[in-house]
């Protein structure tokens, strides 16, 4: 074969090459969060829209839900806007119910100076009694991924929030949350599916304090996402 036919050839196999590692990083349009065992039979509901600008309103089970936000982009796994201490509020069916999220940026940690992702806080207070709040930061550094960790607290009742960075029959881990799972007593009851362009949730009853718990943490979780 020709010199000139041998360099061709080589620069194809090399750009196939190059390709096939970029690959993994991009979310396919059809992926799924990867769901634990004890909420794989629980019937998921798409709710929100395809972009979430500055405000808007979306409907979850009949329940409406309004919404502002301080910037036109607002993500846990992207810096936090300059001097935006208010990123959202939100309200979700009565008056009383209204949400104030407040943002901030921590001194990093060791684990966020091993990682490209800058972790803020996320911090939320429901209006309604007994007073809810909601807190998600910084989590644990796995395989150089790190982690958003957090818990909802209303009264006695806590549920954990930890970020999600698998998709179904993947091994290699996404550097940003393909969602997030919510845990009572250590089981994870509920699931927020981020990983396409429609949010997808899994909860208990919303009628029960578990479920509303849910309910409202997914709330304030996926207005600080940016659709795919």
């Amino acid at each position: 074969m020709p010199r000139s036919a041998l360099v061709i050839a080589s620069l194809v196999l090399l750009l196939a090459g190059c390709a096939a590692v970029q690959a993994p990083s991009r979310v396919p349009r059809d992926a799924r969060m990867a769901q634990s065992p004890s909420v794989a039979g629980v019937a998921e509901e798409r709710f929100g829209k395809s972009a979430w600008g500055r405000q808007g309103e979306f409907t979850l089970s009949g329940q409406r839900v309004h919404y502002e936000r301080g910037a036109d982009r607002l993500a846990l796994f992207e810096p936090l806007p300059a001097d935006l201490r208010t990123p959202l509020r939100f309200n979700a069916g009565a008056a009383d119910n209204a949400t104030v999220c407040e943002g901030w940026t921590p001194e990093p940690s060791a684990n966020a100076r091993l990682v490209s992702a800058r972790p803020w806080v996320l911090s939320c207070k429901w209006g309604s009694a007994p007073a809810a709040m909601l807190q998600i930061g910084e989590g644990q550094l796995r395989r150089g991924k790190l982690s958003r960790e957090g818990a909802y607290r209303r009264g006695e009742l806590t549920v954990g929030l930890r970020s999600v960075h698998l998709l179904e029959g993947s091994a290699q881990p996404q550097t940003a949350a393909v969602g997030y799972e919510m845990l009572y007593q250590g089981t994870v009851v509920g699931s927020l599916d981020l990983s396409g362009p429609q949010p997808r949730l899994r909860r208990p009853d919303p009628a029960t304090p578990v479920g509303r718990a849910v309910t409202e943490a997914a709330l304030a979780l996926v207005l600080a996402w940016e659709p795919s």
